[in-house]
Parts: structure tokens; sequence; C-alpha cells
């Protein structure tokens, strides 16, 4: 007679869903021909059993005892790994013990259906934790835990800016288990035997397909990682196969972090004859370095670097794959490739992101042309040339708590209260923390009376606050988010920057304040600058 699931021991079980195009055992193990296979079996067959064999070792740490304990005297470890592969719902399951996920080829499992089960069984006020990464200028990726089990929404996640990896806490119905966690992989602890393992599997299969936590977590979809590494392959390709036939509407380069520009005199691909130091990064630059564009692959893309340069001294050097921006369209889903990483985005999502950055005002005058070795000789020399029109705050800063945190209040002022913040074109952790900073020094301005009484002692006198006590009239100041361009269409920005400027532009108009947004042309004698190693 079969044990109820109820009835069964509490174990503890990390589960996998297998994608349906992999469908023999051959191509679900990576090297099956080293594994042990113990078929398992009742009354009828339940699955396989695919067991790596081990070996003892003296663990590592026994080396720092080396001079003083035999090390055969402190005992030895082995780290076995097995994997259980059971059929239920026409659908195959992995299970994996010890070290078992990694006998499994990378792209064989079902993306997030760990996330999309945990979500359909933990009930509304039963989160005990979260995983998510940020997408604002810092690009975390952190853990949340509560001390007791609480909302999705009490553990301050962002829907904006933050994407949910993964989810734990405690399912509604115990039979699927005292706990749950999700991303790829299910890990549960539940009531489990052998004999009942294919009814458990065909529960966490039904939540998988149950699309109902689209109603309690409807941002859910809206992002998600890419994990799969066919689909990165099929993306990838698509990648390459969009550079060689310079198709460069959406696919860009850009320094993929933040950078002190006061230092950079510019960017290499190499240090040969054929790579002279270059002001800005470009794929058609990029393409007179490479020997035969028509070679270039996602290798040679991760192989090749650019440098980024003071003088003669290295700064930073990127894999030219990290530098790229691009967003692809795949059988019916958006892609973004962004810091080395593939995202699928909900169509609709894109969209609604893309209407926000459309409405956006444009500032209706046009910023002096930026012929300058770096952003802070801009501002000065623009602040030099119209002093009528324009006050220099770049590098005047208001301490604020202690230590080195210090803020600008913004980089030009102009007569009419416009608070421009200037920054070169970049990745998206780049023009994130352009709105990021636009977006403090605003809040900060309203909110906190002693950084307006600091921010008082620098302001020149026609903006000096009568009371610094008195709240300022946020419609009577408009931030300015001014970004350096040399590229001659319109400001095309990663979606993650479009992203992260609506989350910043609704805030500051949620305040009060108008919101524009610029794009500062370079002068062409510079942007096409050559300087070749001596």
């Amino acid at each position: 007679m079969a044990v109820q699931i109820g009835q069964a021991p509490l174990c503890a079980l990390t589960i996998y869903l297998i994608n349906e195009n992999y469908q023999s055992e051959d191509l679900i193990l990576k090297s099956k021909s080293t594994l042990t296979k113990f078929p398992i079996r009742s009354r009828s067959h339940i699955g396989d059993l695919y067991v790596q064999s081990t070996r003892s070792n003296i663990p590592r740490w026994a080396s720092f005892f080396e001079d003083y304990v035999n090390a055969n005297q402190l005992g030895k470890v082995s780290s076995p790994a097995a994997v259980l592969l059971v059929r239920a719902e026409r659908r195959m399951f992995a299970i994996t013990f010890g070290q078992g996920r990694h006998l499994l080829d990378p792209g064989c499992w079902e993306e997030r259906f760990g996330l999309k089960v945990a979500l359909n069984c933990i009930g509304e006020n039963q989160v005990r934790s979260i995983d998510i990464r940020s997408f604002d200028a810092l690009s975390l990726h952190t853990r949340e835990q509560a001390s007791h089990e609480a909302k999705a929404e009490d553990f301050g996640l962002d829907i904006e800016q933050d994407l949910l990896r993964a989810v734990t806490g405690s399912p509604k119905d115990p039979q699927l288990g005292q706990s749950v966690s999700g991303m790829d992989a299910l890990t549960v602890r539940a009531r489990a035997e052998l004999e009942n393992i294919q009814n458990l599997l065909s529960l966490y299969h039904e939540k998988f397909q149950d699309t109902s936590y689209r109603s309690r977590f409807p941002w859910v979809d809206h992002i998600a990682e890419v994990t799969s590494v066919s689909l990165r392959q099929t993306l990838d390709t698509n990648l390459v196969s969009r550079i060689q036939s310079q198709s460069f509407d959406r696919c860009w380069l850009a320094a993929p972090e933040i950078i002190d520009w006061g230092r950079v005199s510019g960017f290499r691909y190499g240090f040969g004859s054929r790579s002279p130091e270059l002001h800005d990064v470009h794929f058609p630059s990029f393409l007179e370095s490479v020997d035969d564009p028509s070679e270039i692959s996602r290798e040679l893309l991760n192989r090749r670097r650019i440098y980024c340069m003071e003088g003669d001294t290295q700064l930073h050097a990127w894999p030219v794959y990290r530098c790229i921006y691009c967003e692809l369209d795949l059988e019916g889903n958006l892609y973004h490739l962004s810091g080395g990483k593939w995202y699928r985005v909900d169509a609709d999502f894109v969209e609604a992101v893309n209407a926000s950055y459309r409405q956006i005002p444009k500032y209706e005058a046009e910023l002096p042309e930026y012929n300058d070795a770096t952003e802070g000789a801009y501002n000065e020399r623009v602040a030099q040339e119209h002093p009528q029109t324009f006050t220099l705050m770049d590098q005047k800063f208001v301490q604020r708590g202690g230590g080195s945190n210090k803020i600008e209040f913004c980089d030009l002022l102009s007569r009419s209260n416009d608070l421009i913040h200037v920054k070169r074109y970049g990745g998206s952790s780049v023009l994130s923390h352009l709105f990021a900073q636009g977006k403090v020094s605003a809040e900060l301005f309203l909110m906190d009376k002693d950084f307006r009484s600091k921010l008082n002692g620098i302001l020149p006198e026609v903006h000096r606050l009568n009371n610094v006590n008195d709240r300022p009239i946020p419609d009577r100041y408009r931030v300015v988010f001014a970004i350096v361009s040399d590229r001659s269409e319109d400001l095309t920005l990663p979606f993650f920057s479009r992203l992260n400027l609506r989350h910043a532009v609704r805030t500051l108009q949620a305040y009060g304040y108008r919101v524009a947004i610029a794009k500062i042309s370079v002068n062409e004698t510079l942007a096409n600058l050559s300087k070749y190693a001596a």
C-alpha cells in the first residue's frame, strides 16, 4: 500500500524540472558513462538513481597543521554526488543529493521552476526571505530575511528596480512541505518517501503551471535573468550576427561601470598600430581593430579587451562582451544584454517604460557642446563663458552626516533654477548613478533643513534662500539630466537606464519638481580624435 504524503518522514529535497528538449538521460547527465546506475523500483519503476563514485581525501585545511599533526589523524572527507531521475506528469524531474547538481548539464532544467512553484505555494503572510538583484547604480545582489514570516511587500522590494531571484517561506498546504525555497531549483522540506515521490512531484508540477501568482506578484514576470545555457547561446549567436552585419540601431558599446572621468584620457582596443586611443568606444571603431570582422564570435568578444587609459597608465580593462548593451527580439520576447548578462523582459513592461521615457520633457535650451577633457572642465568652461546663465556648482559639496558622505546639489545651476546634472554617456550603472544623484540632492533640498542651511552657504546670492527653515516650493525648480553623447542620433539609453530614469522622474514629480532630459553633443573634432601609441 502506498504511503500517504502526510504520513511520510520529513526530508530535504532539491528538485529540478527538466526542460522538454532534454528527453534522454544522455543529454541530462554530463558524464553518464562515469556514473553508477541503480534502478529504483517498488511495485513499479519509480526512477533511476545515478551516483558518482567518490573517494575520501584528506581535508584541505589539514595543511594548516602540517608541522604539528599527522594529516592522516584528522580523518578524511568525500563529496558524494547523486541524481534521481523520476517521471511524473509526462515530465522528467531531477532530484539532486550532495553535489548532484554538478552532474546535470547546465542547460537542461526549466528556468524559474522553483520560483514559480514557491510563489504559488507560499501563503500571503508567510514569506521568510527573498533574494533580489537591484538595477540601480550599485546593482546589488542581496538577501533579506525577516525575524518572522511576513508579506513580500514588507521586505522593501522595489518593483521598479528589483529583480526577484528567489523566495523562501511556508506553504499554505502542508502537503507541499513545511518550507519551500525557489529559484531555478525548488528546495523543500517535505514529507516524502520513494513510494509517494511521484505524487509529490505531480503537486509541484501543478503549481508550476499555475499562473495565480501573477495576481499577487504581477511584477515578477517583468524581468528575469536568462539562466538557460542553450538560450544564452542562441542570443549570443544573434548578437554576433548583428555585429557582423553592422546593425547597431539597438546595439552599442559603453563603459560598464562608474569611472573617474577626471582621470580618463581615452580608450583603446589594444596597443598595436591599429589601436589608437579614442575619445569613446563604438562598434565601428572596434571593428577596425579586428583583422576579419566575419570571424567575430562570442569567444573573441570575451577575449578582446577595452582599455580605459590615463595617459600611459591603464585604469581599467574590460572584456568587450561586458561593454555591450543590446536589445534583441526573439520568438515574441525581448532580451536585453547588460553587464555581460542576458535578461528576458516582458514586452508590455518594455512598452510601458518606453512610453514613460518618451513623455519626459526635453530641455528646450541647447547646452554648449562638449569639447573638453573632463566633465569638470566642461562645467567650469560653461559657467565661465555664460556667467549670466549658469553658476558652477560642480565639486561644491555639502557635508551630510559623518565621514566622506558629501552631496553635490548639481553641476550647473541656471538663473531660472534648473538643477543640471552632467554625465558622460555610459552603461546602465553609470547613468543610474546620475539619476540617483539628481534624485537624492532634490530630496534633501526639500526635506532636510540642515542640508539647506549648509547649501545656502555656497549658493550664489541670487539663489540664496531667505529662510532655510521653510521648505522650498518644488515646482520653482527643474531637475535636468544632461548626458554627453557623441552619437549623431537622438539620445538612446540602455533599457535598465530608461527604467531607472522612469523611477527617478516619478519620484521627483511626486515631490512637485519639474524634470527634463538633455543631450550634450560632442565637438566633431574631439569625437573623431585618434591618438596613436608612441
